[in-house]
């Protein structure tokens, strides 16, 4: 009897072994059947900027057969699924670039309550949900019942707002559409299909997919503050107020909220029409009365709607296609100037017309920054992009921004727009209270939320001490309370969200000198870049420094290209130098990427620059 009960558990043993394939990611072993894949949840943060970093150490749920589609470029890849309390996470590979939200035959099916004999029966699954990414609409199935669905019904978010031939998306998992949950099982079966020419599945025909969600607590998420960071020079409002409402009479009191929570330095509008600057001074007077000393500023672009508003002297104007650029005088705050551009660009799917403005605007940058132009900058002299730039279509679009690679000719040669000769910063701010980036959102619209509204800029001369997209819906009472907002008040002033960033001025005198200056006080650090040694595998860079004796509450500061802070070291008596290994005050690795750090103690404060390499 035990012989043949060690027969059957071996011949057991070995018929598993064959039925399933093994890989071992990161020293893990994960399970694969042939026709099933389950993943156990994979509790998560995830940041919805489209910037895909934190996927990085989460498993991969499904690798789709590489060139199994029919014909084409579209051909799903990698699968990633994670979820937090509130949301359920996606990332996919479609190996085509394209823009989620338009002009393709993408769709997604749930399956969310396990039951392959509801809703649509498509591949072992009876998906109650399917979404079709192209139409920006999709159904729901519910007892013996259709729906057509919005993404306001599911609360489904994707990022880039850009084209890209990978995704992230985000759904509401708490979602009530019609009064029926959206997922009453704990867990749920997915599949993704190309309509279009390539036929291709996720997962292929004959399997199935299968997600529990993960109840493991995360952190709380950490809450943006409205208040100005301490060490700012100035603040910064973009703002798109949707064809002159703010001129409304019934919408005063609402913008009048929004501003005086934000109460900004700088702002800059967008569809703005057929109003003065005179007549934009006094609104923005009314709603941000003017101290002893202070006043405010305003010009405006005739042929455009962009306006800019200052506490700070406008020296010039400049019109570019669809923008404008102006020259602001800081030095009542810091001995410069700032060229702050407001532009609002061509919008939907006009990416010839677009290309064309961007690289207009880039131009003008690269000759303000010559001898010889109509407009001569100060060297460092620090660049602000601002304003809703329709980001919708092609990435190469936001890639010029960035880089200064130049597409139309007649526009003149690329260039590097910093003047480090590094590329230009994209602020990347999120909503106070969630992970959340976007900055359009209207529930009357096919388009789901998405990111249109940016500050772009010369993070070499300048740097965000706090950053943030208010969106009152999200808010909580108690924070609505102290700064007197109501929850409805950005949805209902525009479909655009108020942008934010408190920017300091660097101190960028030696910021790319590596040696020792003569004076007594410096701060430097080797090696630069920087990169994990084969032995330890974690990366080091020493800053070094000296201060003169005495100094008081002398510390560095290490932050990131967003202006958040990363980590900090106190300096104490004798102290020449710290090491930083890439990580945060957590201990948290951090990302590839350029990192700043500061050298602080009393009126003295160096700022340069590092690039961690991985």
């Amino acid at each position: 009897m035990r012989k043949i009960y060690i027969s059957f558990l071996f011949i057991t043993i070995i018929t598993i072994f064959l039925s399933q394939s093994y890989l071992c990611l990161n020293g893990q072993s994960i399970l694969f059947s042939n026709k099933k894949s389950n993943l156990r949840g994979q509790s998560a943060r995830i940041w919805m900027e489209g910037k895909f970093t934190d996927w990085d150490s989460l498993s991969t749920l499904y690798s789709d057969t590489i060139g199994d589609q029919a014909t084409g470029d579209l051909d799903f890849g990698e699968l990633k699924i994670a979820n937090d309390e509130r949301f359920l996470f996606l990332y996919i590979e479609i190996g085509e670039e394209l823009n989620i939200q338009n002009d393709n035959l993408i769709s997604l099916y749930l399956d969310t309550d396990n039951n392959e004999n509801t809703g649509i029966q498509i591949n072992g699954i009876g998906a109650d949900v399917k979404w079709d990414f192209g139409d920006r609409q999709g159904i729901f199935f519910i007892a013996s019942n259709s729906y057509t669905i919005y993404h306001e019904h599911i609360g489904i978010v994707t990022a880039p707002t850009v084209s890209s031939n990978i995704f992230e998306i985000a759904i509401d998992r708490t979602s009530t559409p019609f009064g029926y949950n959206l997922f009453p099982e704990n867990s749920f079966k997915i599949i993704f299909h190309d309509a279009g020419p390539g036929q291709d599945f996720l997962p292929n025909s004959g399997e199935t997919i299968s997600y529990d969600f993960d109840e493991t607590p995360l952190e709380p998420i950490t809450e943006i503050s409205l208040q100005r960071a301490p060490d700012t020079d100035f603040r910064v409002l973009t703002y798109n107020v949707l064809v002159n409402s703010i001129f409304e009479p019934s919408l005063y009191e609402t913008y009048d909220r929004i501003l005086s929570a934000i109460n900004p330095d700088i702002i800059g509008f967008q569809e703005i029409y057929d109003h003065t600057a005179q007549e934009v001074q006094a609104l923005v007077e009314s709603m941000l009365p003017s101290g002893p000393e202070e006043q405010w500023y305003c010009s405006l672009i005739y042929n455009d709607d962009v306006y800019a508003v200052s506490r700070f002297p406008i020296l010039e104007s400049h019109e570019i296609n669809k923008s404008g650029a102006f020259l602001i005088d800081l030095s009542s705050q810091y001995d410069c100037q700032l060229l702050f551009i407001v532009a609002h660009l061509s919008s939907g799917n006009q990416n010839i017309e677009r290309q064309l403005e961007i690289d207009e605007l880039m131009a003008f940058i690269r000759e303000a920054k010559e001898p010889g132009g109509v407009l001569e900058l100060v060297e460092n002299t620090p660049i602000l992009i601002s304003g809703d730039l329709n980001l919708v279509g092609y990435a190469q679009q936001l890639e010029t921004l960035l880089t200064g690679e130049i597409v139309n000719p007649q526009f003149g040669p690329s260039f590097s727009p910093d003047w480090d000769g590094s590329d230009f910063g994209d602020l990347t701010p999120r909503q106070t209270e969630l992970l959340m980036y976007y900055t359009w959102f209207s529930e009357s619209s096919s388009y789901s939320p998405g990111r249109l509204d940016f500050m772009i800029y010369s993070d070499y001369v300048l740097a965000s001490e706090n950053s943030f997209v208010l969106f009152t819906p999200e808010m909580e009472a108690d924070t609505l309370a102290a700064y007197g907002l109501f929850s409805d008040d950005v949805t209902n002033a525009s479909d655009h969200l108020p942008v934010v960033s408190d920017f300091k001025v660097l101190d960028t005198s030696s910021a790319m000198d590596n040696s020792i200056p003569d004076n007594n006080t410096y701060v430097i650090n080797y090696p630069n870049p920087f990169k994990p040694s084969e032995a330890s595998r974690s990366p080091a860079t020493t800053i070094s420094f000296s201060i003169p004796e005495n100094s008081k509450d002398a510390e560095i500061v290490i932050y990131n290209v967003k202006g958040h802070k990363i980590k900090k070291y106190s300096i104490f008596n004798n102290q020449s130098s710290i090491v930083w290994n890439g990580t945060d005050e957590s201990g948290k690795p951090v990302s590839s990427g350029i990192y700043f750090y500061q050298l602080r103690s009393g009126d003295i404060e160096i700022s340069k620059k590092m690039l961690l390499m991985k």
